[in-house]
């Protein structure tokens, strides 16, 4: 696909977003392609979709995933760090760093569900959650971990070479 091809189909988010919020006010949910790296290793761009929900009458809670605005227009999926009254301190699963305050009006809906492979993993199931808290408790060696991550495919590679069974003639 060409750049004019995907300019000339390119819907802002702040369109889309004023277009789809009634439809989730309604009740309807929102099945969303993941974008970016910023969720990385939890999701995976080009690969996972979130289910989203709005967020009215939910208390949102430390690990929600949930779709804000920023001040800039700027929409984005991340992950609630904690909450502060009314505002909402938010990081990306690849982050190290805090962003907020968020606030509460700028929330515009909530994860209930991963997909993935065509797969639905619920947000709150004991073992998602359970992950995702490991992973938030784990925020200052995130980019240690994500560099061992990110060599575990050339790792693999080299241990088969180096066991490899010898071939005989």
């Amino acid at each position: 696909m060409s750049e004019k091809t995907i300019n000339r189909n390119f819907i802002p988010a702040i369109v889309w977003s004023n277009a789809l919020l009634p439809i989730l006010a309604e009740g309807h949910l929102l099945r969303l392609p993941i974008e970016g790296l910023s969720m990385y290793p939890l999701l995976v761009g080009r690969r996972d979709e979130v289910l989203l929900a709005d967020v009215k009458g939910k208390k949102l809670r430390r690990g929600d995933i949930v779709l804000y605005v920023r001040q800039d227009g700027t929409h984005v999926l991340h992950r609630i760090h904690h909450v502060d009254l009314n505002n909402y301190y938010m990081f990306g699963d690849a982050q190290t760093w805090i962003e907020g305050p968020i606030n509460e009006d700028n929330v515009l809906g909530v994860a209930i569900s991963v997909i993935r492979k065509g797969k639905a993993i619920e947000c709150n199931s004991f073992g998602y959650r359970f992950i995702s808290q490991i992973w938030m408790v784990m925020r200052p060696a995130r980019p240690l971990i994500l560099k061992i991550i990110d060599r575990i495919p050339i790792i693999v590679k080299i241990l088969n070479i180096i066991l490899r069974p010898i071939h005989s003639k």
